[in-house]
């Protein structure tokens, strides 16, 4: 039994023409499925979901008889839609709207709205929050609607209702940005527009590459035609075209770079409203779709593409009720590639677009209507690179064909129906349906030889001229940056290269390197391999000009725990080095040699008693050095030296620090040294008989050190303190231990 969502459709609904959200739960499972058994994963919703960036809102009206909705005022919406209780019911009538230019106060004709095709599959499909509904059709910025059923027919169906959907505003700063495929970040837009279309924007950070570029890429030689899927009456179908372009009869895979895409965050996807989201195995096709199917469905303007997009997803979810939106990509005219569906571009994503081929698919939907619009150059260029991209990846090649099997059934063909077609397909070859258009699909042919042409094996080999550190280069004035790729020159139109968006003069196809000059500052390098046919690949690097050196104290000299004797003290060198960016490394090159990290700020060494010269030179990663140095004097003050008090005993061997030693074994004797330094270390004999001694330090006890050791050992600091440079004195006072009261004291060392 299918387990119903918390709230009622109803509900919803009154929820949603509040401004509220949406409720979302697991979605109920079919009898007999097995997601896991069949290799998907489910993603549950996101439980930690930001708000989207841009506020979207969804107004609905009611639809009670074929008068439709009389002529009226509305708030302002861009895109609507009709849907109805059940989703397998429909008007027996063509539903037709008007609209009302909020800019020009003017009435559009009416416009007929088709049902919608697209649809998911399995548990998403069975989903009670389903509803029927028509393709969404955009009409811009609009402030009055009325809507008619024309023709003949039985009714209506239950719960008809028009919807109206505001996808907001961008109200501050561009946020999100560009994503591209290889764990890259920023990239250049997508496949250039061809000639007479207009430039794409898209959304990205203030560092990112360029919105556009100039294209000089050329369509591979092919004749449109002309492609006829047959229908279903036998087990197995084949589409069959009757005037196919000539296509590459390899099927190797092709290992192309999957095209720049504006993220979800970049065109705000309201994440709090999306379901939960399945994952299959592989990508075995794409299926290519259009958009809308009116007269005017290509009069948006490219800029609007993010809110057609964003529209789109309020409409799949709050209307349709499906999971999110139900294309796993989506295209403007513009050549702009969008990410579609929650779960990752490169994931094999469950998508809602094509009714029983869902699962183990994944679609492209273009903005628009190609039934009368053509198609352009930066669309096919994209679709083919998108195609060679995402099917490569799985082993697949877009101009291979397969036989397919329906997961359920449409209106085309029954569940479990097999059709054979190429792996890029429309979305008429698998449903009955015009989609794509007949001026998109009979591009197709064109588009999978278009998808052989590709720039391959292009990386990043090197950018010389300074270092590199937390995933950057640092480089003083200027850097070289070399790549490799597999594509031949001759197959490459240009490459060119971006610095923070702005493009410079293209260099010629057999280039594998460029020198740039950098100013101080971050900056993005973005290299981009235009192949004849207008595909891309690129290698992005961040590269940092620094021109300031590090900034270095003067080293320090302190002492340390340890065995002192007369030619070697054990002491840390102590500095610290800072940078506006990154400290590469620290040298030693006076007393000795020795390199150290760029995150250290002492050297652990020792040193000649006497005054000894130390240099240190700080790096940064792109070069740049200081130097600083300093002469530090270690030196012994001999326990003769001290005042005694009580009664002490002199000792002589060579073992002790000059020859001799004085020791005590009556409570309260003392010894004390008075000196000035900023360093000092009380050196002691230790033994298996040896007792404790309260140690003073200008006139206050601060430690107790034990002088007990499992064996005998010489001139060992067991109290060693950093000390403010002045006059000091420091006391010793045996602590008479019970059984072993004795105290042998071997000197201080201090540092002057």
């Amino acid at each position: 039994m299918n387990r119903k969502l918390a709230i009622g459709v109803g509900a919803a609904v009154a929820v949603l023409a509040a401004g509220g959200g949406v409720a979302v739960l697991t979605w109920p499972s079919p009898p007999g499925s097995d997601p896991a058994a069949a290799g998907i994963t489910v993603l549950p919703p996101e439980p930690r979901a930001e708000p989207p960036r841009i506020k979207t809102a969804l107004h609905t009206l009611d639809v009670t008889d074929r008068a439709g909705v009389p002529q009226r005022d509305t708030e302002h919406f861009s895109l609507l839609g009709v849907t109805w209780t059940d989703p397998a019911d429909r008007p027996d009538g063509t539903i037709q709207v008007k609209t009302r230019s909020a800019a020009t106060g003017k009435w559009s004709g009416w416009q007929s709205l088709e049902v919608g095709d697209s649809g998911p599959d399995g548990a998403e499909a069975a989903a009670s929050t389903r509803r029927g509904g028509t393709e969404p059709l955009w009409v811009g910025d609009s402030d009055g609607v009325a809507t008619r059923v024309q023709g003949q027919g039985r009714g209506l169906p239950h719960g008809l209702r028009l919807d109206l959907i505001d996808p907001g505003r961008e109200t501050g700063g561009k946020g999100g940005g560009m994503v591209l495929a290889e764990g890259e970040s920023e990239s250049p837009s997508p496949a250039p527009p061809a000639p007479g279309t207009e430039p794409s924007e898209i959304s990205s950070s203030p560092s990112s590459a360029p919105t556009s570029a100039t294209s000089t890429s050329a369509t591979p030689a092919s004749a449109p035609s002309t492609t006829t899927a047959s229908t279903t009456t036998a087990t197995t179908t084949t589409a069959t075209t009757t005037s196919a372009a000539p296509a590459p009869t390899s099927t190797v895979p092709i290992k192309a770079q999957f095209p720049a895409y504006v993220s979800r965050k970049a065109w705000s996807a309201d994440e709090t409203i999306v379901g939960p989201i399945s994952v299959a195995t592989e990508v075995k096709a794409l299926w290519v779709h259009h958009t809308v199917h009116t007269a005017n469905a290509n009069a948006y303007t490219c800029d609007q593409s993010a809110a057609i997009v964003r529209s789109i997803q309020i409409y799949d979810v709050k209307s349709n009720g499906w999971s999110d939106l139900g294309y796993n990509y989506m295209l403007d005219k513009c050549g702009t590639l969008f990410e579609g569906r929650r779960g990752g571009v490169e994931n094999a994503v469950v998508g809602a677009h094509t009714v029983g081929f869902n699962t183990g698919y994944a679609a492209v939907a273009v903005l628009g209507d190609y039934r009368t619009a053509t198609s352009n150059d930066a669309i096919e260029t994209t679709i083919a690179q998108l195609a060679a991209a995402r099917l490569g990846k799985y082993g697949y090649n877009p101009t291979s064909t397969a036989t397919f099997t329906a997961g359920s059934t449409n209106n085309k063909f029954k569940q479990g129906a097999q059709v054979t077609v190429p792996r890029l397909s429309g979305h008429r070859d698998m449903d009955a349906t015009i989609c794509p258009g007949d001026n998109l699909y009979s591009r197709l042919p064109a588009i999978r030889a278009k998808s052989q042409l590709m720039v391959t094996g292009m990386a990043l080999t090197s950018v010389t001229g300074g270092g590199y550190s937390g995933g950057a280069w640092h480089v003083r004035t200027g850097a070289t940056v070399t790549w490799t790729m597999a594509t031949t020159a001759t197959d490459l139109a240009r490459i060119d290269v971006y610095v923070d968006g702005v493009k410079g003069a293209p260099l010629d196809g057999a280039a594998r390197s460029v020198k740039l000059a950098v100013s101080p500052g971050k900056h993005t390098v973005t290299i981009v391999a235009v192949h004849t046919s207008g595909s891309t690949a690129r290698i992005s690097a961040v590269i940092y000009g620094d021109v300031t050196a590090p900034t270095l104290t003067a080293p320090g000299v302190t002492l340390r725990s340890g065995t002192y004797n007369t030619t070697s003290a054990p002491i840390t060198v102590g500095f610290l080095a800072r940078d506006n960016l990154a400290v590469a490394s620290v040298t030693v090159s006076r007393p000795r040699a020795a390199t150290l990290a760029g995150t250290a700020n002492s050297w652990v060494t020792t040193a000649k008693p006497g005054a000894v010269g130390y240099t240190l030179t700080a790096r940064d990663v792109a070069g740049n050095a200081r130097t600083a140095s300093a002469t530090q004097s270690v030196l012994y003050l001999a326990e003769t030296k001290a005042k005694k008090a009580g009664t002490w005993s002199a000792r002589k061997s060579g073992s002790y620090l000059g020859g001799k030693a004085l020791t005590s074994s009556k409570k309260n004797a003392k010894l004390t040294y008075t000196f000035t330094g900023k360093s000092a270390a009380l050196l002691f004999s230790r033994g298996v008989r040896t007792g404790k001694a309260y140690v003073y330090l200008d006139g206050k006890k601060v430690a107790t050190v034990d002088t007990k050791s499992g064996s005998t050992k010489y001139r060992q600091a067991l109290w060693v303190k950093a000390l403010t440079s002045k006059k000091h004195t420091v006391v010793i006072v045996v602590a008479g231990t019970s059984g072993r009261p004795a105290v042998v004291s071997d000197g201080l060392a201090y540092v002057k």
